[in-house]
């Protein structure tokens, strides 16, 4: 049974998070196109080392990693047009599993922009909490949530930091030979990552970012499946409108006339669709107006205010999949040692290591029946020190063949064979 621990405002946080909250896809009328205003950092975080394991420690969870993905947003809104897709628990996850292998000054960028306390045994007795009680669930709903590490064999790995995430991240080890045969390790990496997102992520990592440089590979996937609590009729999901950013498209609509929680003010529509078993919901923000002002202080005054209404809910079929790299985006919001050679990773191993890029997919399914959705993050670290070179013996003691050419051409100005060296001498 779980834990009274956390309150009812920081469960519904983790579902939002969990269910790829920051999805959004620019909505209009007929009229007025709409767009995405994040406005972060309106709400303040501040972890206790006196409590350890507590609600409030344990919402900040739940705040932290909402707080960043709002910030994350807020960058990608201004570069990216259209659909928006990301799983902001999971980024937050993976970056707290480099983290722990984090020092100096590079620690404290990581931890200003993920909102995560200076004391790292604060954090991951917080999270392992967290993933003790969500992290993999199978009545009512499926969620599952996975991490995983993958190190070069003979890679002189810090024993105590596999030990931590391993007993906190409750991650997957595995030695694999990235210098010797990264294909073979890439197909290993995302077979992984196609089974703990039951097959809707595959081929995550491309040849380019698995190399003989990798010594290293964070992975962080999150799985959910749930059916709604009120399933929509099949038979009356029709053809119509939508008015997307691009121009009016047309979509499978669904419909639903059943009891919800609701709320509303001037610029924002707010509707709640749970799931079954009542733990996990859909809250679908819509806007009035040309602009969503969206922020955890939004979102909380929302929740508050949700009534019960009879509502006739028409709502579009759609499935999406984003895949893409945040390394500039972190690094425009302050994220940036850990991606230079001379990155302190000194926690995790022996020095010159950095991470190379921090890649994000998230895909989801939305049909009469339910949600599907899985998100995988995943960063790989490379050795700033080049891979020593294979050694070879070329000891010529017998016959051979020599040639003297250029190289640019290949044209051959004297070739021989040797025999007998000594006949050569003198």
């Amino acid at each position: 049974m779980r834990s009274p621990l956390f309150s009812a405002t920081a469960i519904i946080l983790i579902v939002a998070l969990l269910l790829g909250a920051f999805m959004f896809q620019e909505m209009v009328n007929e009229t007025t196109i709409s767009r995405i205003e994040p406005q972060p950092g309106e709400v303040e975080i501040r972890w206790n080392d006196r409590e350890g394991v507590s609600e409030r420690n344990l919402k900040n969870v739940a705040v932290a990693s909402a707080e960043f993905g709002i910030e994350l947003l807020s960058n990608l809104s201004v570069s990216k047009e259209g659909n928006i897709l990301l799983s902001p628990l999971s980024i937050w996850l993976a970056m707290a599993m480099l983290y722990e292998g984090a020092n100096g000054s590079m620690a404290e960028e990581i931890a200003e922009v993920m909102h995560f306390p200076e004391n790292k045994s604060l954090l991951r007795e917080n999270i392992n909490w967290f993933l003790e009680n969500f992290g993999n669930h199978t009545e009512n709903y499926t969620l599952k949530i996975a991490n995983s590490l993958w190190v070069q064999e003979g890679f002189p790995v810090k024993e105590r930091y596999i030990e931590i995430l391993k007993e906190f991240y409750y991650a997957y080890f595995q030695l694999l030979d990235f210098r010797g045969a990264p294909e073979k390790a890439r197909d290993i990496i995302n077979g992984w990552i196609e089974n703990e997102t039951n097959g809707k992520i595959k081929n995550f990592f491309s040849p380019e970012s698995i190399t003989p440089a990798t010594v290293a590979v964070l992975v962080n996937a999150i799985y959910f499946h749930g059916f709604w609590s009120y399933q929509f009729n099949e038979s009356l999901t029709k053809k119509e409108p939508f008015y997307s950013s691009s121009g009016r498209i047309m979509v499978d609509m669904m419909h639903i006339s059943e009891e919800f929680k609701y709320t509303e003010d001037n610029d924002t529509q707010v509707l709640e669709m749970p799931y079954k078993g009542g733990n996990f919901s859909m809250l679908i923000v819509l806007p009035k107006k040309s602009t969503l002002n969206i922020s955890l202080k939004n979102l909380e005054k929302w929740r508050r205010e949700l009534h019960l209404v009879k509502a006739n809910v028409s709502f579009p079929k759609f499935k999406l999949d984003e895949k893409f790299s945040v390394k500039d985006i972190l690094e425009g919001m302050g994220i940036r040692e850990v991606f230079n050679p001379s990155a302190d990773l000194s926690d995790m191993g022996p020095g010159g290591i950095f991470a190379s890029d921090v890649f994000h997919e998230t895909y989801i399914s939305v049909d009469e029946k339910g949600t599907e959705a899985a998100a995988v993050t995943g960063i790989p670290i490379y050795s700033a020190i080049p891979p020593p070179l294979p050694h070879v013996e070329f000891r010529v003691d017998h016959p051979f063949l020599f040639i003297i050419e250029d190289r640019s051409t290949g044209a051959i100005f004297f070739m021989g064979w040797v025999d007998e060296p000594a006949a050569c001498s003198g």
